[in-house]
């Protein structure tokens, strides 16, 4: 299957079950996968580092699955380490087979690589050569963690070896993901968007006052983000939103697809409810082109005073 034929295909991010939300039992966590699974999903996205190789254990010979996944992170250094090195991106792959008990990978990304990486033709080489020897149908680039990547996808969007990228994209962190989508759509590239519920403020799992509780990868928010993103919602978007049809959640994934098309939607999600309620996303009605433009309108509005404001891909826009 083509990541640029599938249309707001949801994934489950395989992250969530792998310790990084929390510390969760492997028989549990494979028990999820395989429910996971049996209800639809098709697409799981994970990579080496994600549990330092858990999270390609725990997808193990489940069957009628696309498995995406990442490397370029170092698995034998205390904290991650990132090694773009044609040599180690080797390597890698070779052992995420392993782990997945695959010949092949559906869809095999570079992992974060900064811009310096970007710019030199390794990586590139590197996507080839697994692409020529079969083992990976399609390549990409996973952009991140930085806000303003806009750089990153420009230059990955450059080369003909990336066939998909993957980038934050939701209410509250619009730019540059909109811009990116706009490019990639342009170029014929599959788009792969993440944190659709910001961190678990649009589903409204996260609330006020429940972040000062946050052990997992969201305390790494910049300070004031959280009370920012806390206040655009409740106050601006949650009375657009909420006479509409579905969930808070629902309806963060419907912008998502609406608004710019994305190909594949990552969701994090630990129980069959929540995942259920997602994947129930499709049957809610579309939210219509002026709530989708209400809402763009409202984040330009608020951009500037996020702590996460990504300067200069909003510069470049004429936005700031």
């Amino acid at each position: 299957m083509d990541p640029r034929r599938l249309k707001g295909e949801i994934a489950l991010g395989v992250y969530s079950v792998t310790g990084m939300y929390g510390e969760v039992d492997p028989g549990e966590a494979r028990r999820f996968l395989e429910q996971a699974a049996s209800m639809g999903v098709k697409v799981f996205d994970t990579a080496d580092i994600y549990g330092r190789g858990l999270g390609e254990e725990l997808l193990r010979g489940l069957d009628d699955i696309l498995v995406a996944t990442k490397v370029g992170y170092r698995l034998d250094t205390p904290r991650p380490v990132g090694d773009f090195s044609e040599e180690y991106l080797y390597k890698a792959v070779k052992a995420s087979l392993r782990r997945l008990g695959a010949r092949s990978v559906w869809l095999l990304q570079v992992h974060n690589p900064p811009l310096d990486v970007l710019r030199r033709s390794g990586v590139y080489r590197f996507l080839r050569r697994v692409k020529e020897e079969g083992l990976a149908e399609y390549t990409g680039v996973a952009l991140g963690p930085e806000v303003d990547v806009l750089e990153h996808a420009e230059e990955a969007l450059s080369h003909e070896e990336v066939e998909a990228l993957q980038f934050v994209y939701n209410m509250l962190e619009q730019e540059p993901g909109a811009t990116i989508a706009r490019m990639a759509s342009e170029r014929g590239v599959a788009t792969i968007a993440r944190v659709p519920h910001a961190g678990g403020v649009l589903d409204e799992s996260l609330k006020p006052g429940m972040e000062s509780k946050i052990t997992d990868h969201r305390s790494l928010r910049r300070p004031g983000w959280y009370k920012w993103a806390f206040r655009v919602y409740y106050e601006r978007l949650k009375p657009l939103l909420d006479p509409l049809p579905g969930t808070p959640g629902q309806k963060a994934l419907k912008f998502v697809e609406e608004s710019i098309g994305a190909n594949i939607i990552v969701v994090i999600a630990r129980t069959t409810e929540r995942l259920r309620e997602y994947m129930g996303y499709r049957q809610i009605p579309s939210l219509g082109g002026k709530v989708v433009e209400e809402v763009r309108r409202i984040y330009l509005e608020e951009i500037a005073r996020s702590p996460e404001a990504p300067s200069r891909s909003l510069r470049a826009l004429g936005i700031l």
